[in-house]
């Protein structure tokens, strides 16, 4: 230590905000036009002989009776549990684990989007300490087991991330909130994106997650954490997005820009990985488990409104988000640049034909104080540029609901 006492400095003086940065570990994925395909076999190659698949409303659409068909070519058996809703609740769950350890399965495959991912995430790590409840892992790094058996995510809306993501956002349904379980453990072993299955969501479902991929690579890049590595795959995504996103909601015959918004789904995924979010994410939580609300939808409404109070925390970083969407700001100061790539993220909402509030979404006027605690207490708004106070996220509620609202001089 003599060199910080020949310079009169101490470890204090040293003291930064986040100071040492964690890149976190994604899975081994597989993308591509056939990629379903080679779900038996990766499956059998994790050494799973009896596969417990984990889905939302996807069975009788024909995309579930396939996967059972190739894992079966496989040498590979299965079983359908598909009781999760479209934010996944705790008893979900709870009840997904009974029924996994009521049988001799040795894998898991979660098929569809965040939702069923999350849920298996949720069923894999309660399985790996024997039954625990799920609430026990609210927060970051709370297993404190190994997983049993392997999980295979594959992904079918281009917004998600989670096949790529070490977090798993479940309903907590007594107090009516989200809970961010942020842990190795919820990493998936292998993720698996085939646009074929993507082109079959509607044009409003591939809007909502497309915004949500976008707000996945804006908030990695505006976050405190300055976890610089993922701001390539971030900022590659935010271009991709803004170049394929209207043609992907509107024609969904178009195959090359299906096929890159799930590459911009996952680079984006990657990117918030280790960069973490901000209250747009805390808000769409609080949303999501206390009226149920559409996640994707969620971020598409507060995006926008919550850029431009971040901004004057890191208008640099938004300089480089506006040069990735091909925004010309030449000869503009960072801060004029960052505006012009709000307006732009606007303007993509409206043409994308997303025009509803919070109010739209159910919020009530009585849970406001409820909602912003909310947002404080999510682990999402650690991340978040700029200081957020209660009265700060009470008025971002009623600002993303259409009210005039004046934050002041911060």
């Amino acid at each position: 230590m003599a060199h910080f006492a020949d310079k009169k400095r101490t470890l204090q003086d040293q003291r930064l905000e986040y100071p040492l940065k964690m890149m976190h570990a994604y899975p081994r994925g597989i993308t591509g036009w056939g990629a379903h395909t080679m779900t038996g076999e990766e499956a059998k190659n994790l050494g799973i002989k009896n596969a417990f698949i984990v889905t939302t409303g996807l069975r009788g659409t024909g995309i579930i009776e396939e996967l059972q068909g190739i894992l079966k070519h496989a040498g590979v058996e299965s079983s359908v549990y598909d009781n999760v809703t479209g934010n996944p609740k705790d008893h979900e769950v709870m009840e997904g684990y009974k029924k996994l350890s009521e049988g001799e399965y040795d894998g898991l495959v979660s098929v569809g989007g965040g939702s069923s991912t999350d849920c298996c995430k949720g069923i894999r790590l309660v399985d790996g300490h024997d039954g625990e409840n799920i609430r026990t892992f609210e927060g970051a790094f709370k297993a404190t087991k190994p997983n049993k058996i392997p999980h295979l995510a594959l992904n079918t809306t281009s917004g998600t991330g989670a096949e790529a993501s070490c977090f798993s956002i479940i309903n907590q349904t007594d107090e009516l909130y989200k809970m961010a379980i942020f842990d190795p453990n919820c990493t998936p072993t292998l993720s698996l994106n085939d646009p074929i299955l993507h082109q079959c969501m509607n044009g409003d479902i591939a809007a909502y997650t497309g915004m949500d991929a976008l707000t996945h690579a804006v908030e990695a890049l505006a976050s405190r954490l300055k976890v610089q590595a993922a701001y390539g795959p971030g900022l590659w995504a935010i271009g991709q997005i803004f170049d394929n996103l209207r043609e992907s909601s509107s024609n969904r015959n178009n195959d090359q820009a299906i096929e890159q918004m799930v590459w911009a789904e996952y680079a984006a995924g990657v990117s918030f990985n280790s960069a973490g979010l901000g209250i747009v994410h805390s808000m769409a939580h609080v949303l999501g488990g206390r009226y149920d609300s559409p996640h994707g939808l969620c971020n598409a409404i507060g995006l926008v409104d919550v850029c431009r109070y971040n901004l004057r925390a890191c208008p640099d970083r938004f300089r480089m988000m506006a040069e990735a969407a091909h925004i010309n700001v030449v000869g503009l100061t960072d801060y004029k640049a960052g505006e012009k790539f709000i307006e732009a993220v606007e303007e993509l909402r409206c043409e994308l034909g997303i025009r509803k509030n919070f109010r739209d979404l159910g919020l009530k006027n009585e849970d406001l104080d409820m909602c912003a605690q909310g947002v404080l207490n999510d682990i999402c708004t650690e991340g978040n540029p700029q200081d957020v106070s209660l009265e700060d996220a009470r008025k971002m509620f009623l600002k993303c609901s259409g009210e005039d609202i004046d934050f002041g001089s911060r």
